[in-house]
């Protein structure tokens, strides 16, 4: 665990796991992801991405709660290109009800912490759909800055739309511990939500229901 102002990083293992087959079905994964809403995730997709992040020698999926233990989302980091020290930063809340919060802007600003103060990057790309301008404000607000538009540059709810690409490089980075005092990030307040079962737990009380 990596702990920051609001928000931890933790390890994307079973008892976060459970999660991202909802978060993989939510509207924020397809903008992030900059997909047009596709067919549902099913478990097996799910597993087969968490499987390729934790094998990719590239990149890694970090999940982040709040401090009392609630599951936001995910913060991602990949491509990483070792000989320029760069790579792509994505990140989503998987529970909206944290979309553009600070508990929200707070895990990006522990993945930049991540690849700037932990893995010595140079240089972080990231990018938004146009009109997403929760996503916007928050690299913004991060300190990412704007570097240009790729017109039309993918379909999505059947429409073309504008790719907005941003970017942040280590010197532009104060450290987190400044970062986060100049802004005054404040929590939210959002009750966390009652832990799902595990799948293993439903079997095993409907195998002693049947017994």
């Amino acid at each position: 665990m990596i702990e920051g102002k609001l928000v931890d990083l933790v390890p994307f293992e079973d008892d976060f796991a459970i999660h991202m087959e909802t978060w993989m079905n939510e509207e924020a994964w397809f903008r992030a992801r900059l997909w047009e809403r596709r067919e549902p995730h099913t478990e097996d997709d799910v597993k087969k991405f968490i499987e390729k992040m934790e094998k990719s020698e590239r990149g890694a999926l970090i999940g982040f709660q709040s401090k009392d233990g609630d599951p936001i989302g995910g913060v991602i980091f990949d491509h990483e290109w070792q000989r320029v020290r760069k790579a792509d930063a994505m990140f989503f809340a998987g529970d909206t009800r944290y979309e553009g919060t600070d508990e929200h802007l707070d895990g990006l600003l522990m993945l930049l912490r991540y690849c700037f103060e932990t893995r010595n990057l140079h240089r972080l790309d990231a990018s938004a759909l146009a009109f997403d301008e929760v996503r916007i404000d928050l690299l913004r607000r991060a300190g990412f800055v704007h570097e240009g538009t790729l017109r039309q540059h993918i379909r999505y709810d059947g429409d073309y739309v504008d790719v907005e690409m941003f970017g942040i490089l280590a010197e532009d980075w104060p450290g987190y511990e400044q970062k986060v005092a100049a802004l005054d990030l404040q929590p939210s307040g959002i009750e966390p939500k009652p832990k799902p079962e595990k799948k293993d737990d439903k079997e095993t009380e409907a195998g002693e229901a049947k017994s």
